[in-house]
């Protein structure tokens, strides 16, 4: 069950240029300061912590605002209204503590992106919601595009659907009349080269890759059943720009049905075509209730404590994540997703997903469902989004929190009396689930007893496919047959998650640690002693780092300042890349690629800057139609200093994808991920004091056991 998020789609790439900016405009009209003393008497009783989302009524309090500054007759596309997040320094100036205290916050603003297709210009408006004071004006240069929202998604689809000359072309390639049975994948325009820059010429393109729908509905995998000719769409102007492909010869579609949807798994040729026996039950119970507490957005569970938080563009958010009263992380969460596929053949060059940046991972988000994407004890936090017109909207149960049993957190038997100490593990897994078009990605925060932190990404959902190209015969150049004649390139999902570390405080070091073989010497007589080194990294471009396994390579956050009594070096906790799924390369494409160039953040595993407010997205603000430029290239040609400062790691890791035809019609999950471990933050094993505890409720199968009482 998934919200608004239907037809929402993958990547792109373009040109984009210096903003003008205009800070602290200062106050609005008349008409909107009476907005504000409306909005300002109608919310004086309710609670916002400074980091809540944007409540509904702050919604549409903005989207009014906005409306009455730029004052135009026709229609407004709203791409965002949410919040606009104070600065470390602002709510360290509000010393903020929970609960109303008696007027409107006056840290609380909201961020609104907005779009008037009629001239194509796009403004970045910070409005203050209590004073109604316009904080900030920005407007976008000529050929910046912003992200894509769902309803731009729809509007593509019913573009390309209503268009005679797609429907007269379909018609006459295939023999489709039936615009229903017609998939439209809708994707952001990657400018591989100058051409493409050329023929996008400031126009808010996207191209859609087209699908047969052969039977089913919607139910169909269309994915079965790839069409041959690309048509795209400017979403301003709502036009069909061109279609291409068309100088080819019409092919024969494949029209064997692979599916997958239960209602469709009867028409199966080649695959089963009926259900199998299922398993025994497998229920998760909490007789007692789940041991996490949650006030508001603020949880607490086994010495953690933090704040939850959701935006349209990066989704899940982790705020001010403590570990026994001792700060480890002020903000965690992804940031931006490179997904490029290898595939040289026109259109194919323009295949490249920038997902996060484009379309929005909260836009994408599943309301999910109990008993299915969560076992157990739940409990789930609603997200509220903004449309297009501005309007508020609900995607219930948005984010899962549970409990999960993971295996033995500790154990020791002591042979020579058989006494066995053993301890179970127990994680609280925070999620969410993106649906972005065929893919799923699904997103864990764990959080565990002994004070680790893992982060896993899950990739599932469906192989965007498509026909052989021209001279390819009956074997791909880049990609696998996964069908009867249907292709799946090769392609890399390249994530991005932005780390701002504050280890005992905000005053930290990052230090590179390999494990090393110690050369042959006088200290080293019989040739068996290795040892980790620790390299502190002091700037920005010496923070440039790439993993490497044979050196068990990681890297320490720690606290100068905070020293742990035990082993007398400061506090610590160490991120271990790949610590979920294999390890894998940074980005393949070649260094002189659009792609690589743009997905710079990708080239390398670690990047280390400074914390800057502004610096937020490693592909820049608005990666549709951009080139990256504005994003960590620019930050990182300052070569600032990341020694004994407030840092920001970003981290990059991901999935270089060669598929397989067990992957279709829909993909068995892919993992990978990384921990944040802690390294000298504790005395000691912090979880040494769980009590020892035999599940009673679990049952033997095979031998006459009882338990001892």
């Amino acid at each position: 069950a998934t919200g608004r998020t239907a037809t929402v789609g993958g990547g792109g790439l373009a040109r984009h240029a210096t903003a003008t900016a205009t800070a602290g405009v200062g106050n609005l009209s008349d008409p909107s300061r009476a907005w504000a003393r409306l909005f300002t008497t109608g919310i004086r009783k309710m609670a916002a912590h400074p980091l809540d989302e944007l409540t509904p009524t702050e919604i549409t309090h903005a989207a009014g605002l906005v409306r009455s500054i730029m004052g135009v007759s026709d229609k407004l596309r709203f791409v965002a209204v949410t919040l606009a997040e104070p600065t470390k320094d602002q709510i360290k100036r509000l010393g903020w503590v929970d609960g109303w205290t008696g007027s409107p916050d006056p840290s609380r603003s909201a961020e609104c992106l907005v779009l008037h297709p009629s001239s194509g210009t796009t403004r970045e408006l910070i409005i203050n919601l209590a004073s109604g004071d316009l904080v900030r004006d920005k407007t976008l240069p000529p050929g910046a595009q912003p992200l894509f929202t769902p309803d731009d998604c729809d509007l593509a689809e019913r573009i390309v659907c209503e268009d005679q000359g797609v429907q007269q072309l379909l018609k006459e390639r295939y023999g489709i009349s039936d615009m229903s049975e017609v998939a439209c994948d809708p994707w952001s325009v990657h400018l591989a080269d100058d051409v493409d820059k050329a023929e996008a010429d400031g126009s808010r393109c996207i191209q859609t890759f087209l699908y047969w729908r052969k039977d089913g509905g919607m139910a169909c995998n269309h994915y079965a059943h790839p069409l041959d000719i690309l048509p795209v769409v400017d979403l301003n102007s709502e036009k069909v720009l061109r279609v291409e492909g068309t100088e080819r010869e019409p092919p024969v579609i494949p029209d064997i049905p692979v599916n997958y949807h239960r209602d469709l798994l009867k028409n199966n040729t080649y695959l089963p075509n009926t259900f199998r026996e299922p398993p025994a039950s497998l229920n998760v119970t909490q007789p007692d209730g789940p041991s996490f507490e949650v006030d508001g957005r603020v949880v607490k569970w086994q010495g953690w404590e933090f704040r939850v938080g959701f935006n349209y563009r990066e989704g899940l958010v982790l705020h001010d994540v403590e570990f026994n009263g001792k700060s480890v992380m002020r903000r965690g969460s992804l940031v931006e997703m490179a997904v490029p596929y290898a595939d040289p053949h026109p259109p194919f060059q323009r295949k490249c997903a920038f997902d996060v940046g484009d379309y929005g991972l909260g836009y994408c988000a599943n309301s999910l469902q109990l008993g299915c994407d969560c076992l157990g004890h739940i409990h789930y936090f609603d997200a509220t989004l903004a449309d297009s017109t501005g309007e508020p909207y609900t995607v219930k149960k948005a984010i899962c929190m549970h409990e999960e049993d993971q295996g033995v957190l500790w154990k020791h038997v002591e042979y020579r009396n058989g006494h066995n100490e053993s301890r179970r593990s127990r994680e609280l897994v925070v999620s969410f689930i993106a649906t972005v078009v065929n893919y799923e990605y699904l997103f864990y925060w764990r959080l565990k007893q002994d004070g680790s932190i893992d982060f896993e990404i899950k990739l599932s959902g469906e192989l965007s496919t498509n026909l052989l190209s021209s001279g390819e015969g009956t074997d791909p150049s880049h990609g696998v047959m996964v069908a009867p004649g249907v292709n799946a390139q090769y392609h890399q999902h390249m994530f991005a998650a932005r780390l701002d570390m504050e280890v005992a405080g905000a005053t930290n070091n990052v230090s590179e640690v390999d494990v090393v073989t110690e050369p042959p010497s006088a200290a080293n007589p019989y040739l068996n002693c290795f040892k980790p080194v620790e390299t502190v990294l002091k700037t920005e471009k010496e923070a440039v780092r790439v993993a490497d396994a044979n050196k068990a390579r990681s890297w320490k956050i720690s606290n100068p300042s905070v020293v742990n009594a035990i082993s007398g070096k400061p506090v610590a906790y160490k991120l271990l890349p790949f610590t979920r799924g294999p390890a894998q390369p940074p980005l393949l494409t070649a260094p002189d690629s659009a792609v690589a160039k743009k997905g710079f953040f990708a080239n390398s595993h670690l990047f280390v800057t400074p914390y800057a407010p502004d610096e937020r997205y490693p592909a820049g603000e608005n990666t549709p139609q951009g080139d990256g430029e504005d994003g960590l290239p620019s930050w990182i040609e300052q070569d600032r200093s990341v020694e004994n400062a407030d840092v920001v790691l970003w981290h990059c890791f991901g999935v270089a994808h060669v598929p397989r035809v067990e992957d279709f019609p829909v993909m068995p999950c892919e993992s990978t991920g990384f921990t944040l471990k802690p390294d000298g933050f504790s005395l000691g094993n912090p979880a040494i004091d769980l009590p020892a505890e035999t599940n009673t409720a679990s049952h033997c199968c095979s031998h006459e056991e009882q338990f001892a009482k």
